[in-house]
């Protein structure tokens, strides 16, 4: 193998397919990076067998040939590259893979294989989604999404389409976001994607410039462009029904300013206990926060707010409470009831095709 292109696409393509590698040591490939030239054309693949990413670019190939090189070396060697307008040549030894610069050579041992893991079949197409919809549908509700994985089910992000939206949606129980932008593309799916892999993928994502094309075969869902693909391994489960979570209409409306909240809840968890615990009172022109603590002490404070329907008195924990506030819309807010003892809606008033629930603490 024998080849030359310039540093700044070799460096991004190696970060890329670099997020699909295993974290965990291992003596196997899970932890390389596979290289693949065929003409003038280099393909990169990694994968920890739960996701497989491969990104193509441009070279000039001198020497057809693959090799398996230690990914986390190559990754730190790339990173004291002071300049990436630079151009490398890179070939193959008696087993070692040379990068030369116009500083010097830098050698690396090969990894020894057989056969590495070939790319999955990306089945049946099912639509065309933007980057930025894709970031949106993941990482506006991941956060959500249970860390454990004794249900997988909530252990993930369920995409979904109904009508003429596209859902996304994840719980640990304890509060649940759900995110929808219009399906355009008339995309029909419903699938559990890991939340544990959900920052790789919208990394990997991130350098896309194309519309990216979903397709699915079986259990994985393939996303690529013109010289990526990414081929995740979902999740075989059912979502719970959260739908029914959902009144059919709700009985008080509070309006309240975001910063306001933001700060008066940051000032609260000063004084938690064990359950992260504040008290909410909610009257016709203000909204009242207590939270107390019998070793260090406790606060009361109150914002101004509107209320339309009957008061609620209710307590909440402040950590899931604030979590949302940097996926809200806007400097105006509001919150939702049906009943004292059911969730609570939090919108924003800029933006409805965000909403997040918030479970109520009956300790």
């Amino acid at each position: 193998m024998k080849f030359e292109c310039k540093g700044d696409v070799f460096i991004k393509a190696v970060q890329q397919v670099s997020r699909a590698r295993s974290k965990v040591m291992s003596s196997n490939y899970l932890q390389d990076i596979h290289l693949d030239l065929d003409t003038h054309l280099l393909t990169l693949r990694a994968t920890n067998l739960e996701l497989f990413c491969e990104k193509s670019i441009p070279v000039k190939g001198l020497t057809n040939g693959s090799c398996l090189l230690q990914g986390e070396t190559l990754l730190r060697i790339i990173s004291t590259f002071q300049s990436r307008d630079i151009t490398l040549t890179c070939e193959i030894i008696d087993g070692v893979f040379a990068i030369t610069t116009e500083k010097g050579v830098i050698e690396i041992k090969t990894t020894p294989y057989e056969d590495f893991p070939t790319l999955p079949k990306q089945g049946i197409t099912i639509g065309t989604l933007s980057k930025e919809h894709i970031n949106t549908l993941l990482r506006d509700v991941s956060f959500c999404a249970a860390t454990t994985e004794i249900k997988p089910e909530i252990s993930s992000v369920y995409i979904y389409t109904k009508d003429d939206f596209i859902y996304s949606v994840s719980t640990d129980s304890y509060r649940l976001a759900e995110r929808k932008i219009p399906n355009d593309n008339g995309i029909e799916c419903s699938l559990l994607i890991p939340q544990k892999h959900i920052g790789e993928i919208l990394q990997i994502l991130n350098e896309e410039t194309q519309d990216l094309v979903l397709s699915i075969n079986e259990s994985i869902l393939s996303i690529s462009s013109s010289n990526l693909t990414l081929s995740i391994h979902t999740i075989t489960g059912q979502f719970p029904d959260y739908t029914q979570l959902f009144p059919k209409e709700f009985t008080t409306t509070i309006t309240l300013s975001k910063e306001e909240l933001s700060k008066a809840l940051t000032l609260t968890t000063f004084f938690n206990e064990q359950y992260s615990q504040v008290e909410c009172i909610f009257t016709d022109t203000k909204c009242t926060l207590h939270s107390r603590n019998e070793a260090i002490g406790q606060v009361t404070h109150s914002i101004p707010a509107t209320k339309v329907g009957d008061d609620i008195e209710v307590k909440y924990n402040n950590k899931y409470f604030l979590e949302v506030f940097t996926h809200l819309e806007g400097d105006i807010i509001t919150c939702l009831f049906s009943t004292p003892n059911r969730p609570m809606f939090i919108r924003g008033t800029k933006d409805i095709t965000f909403t997040y629930l918030l479970m109520p603490l009956n300790r």
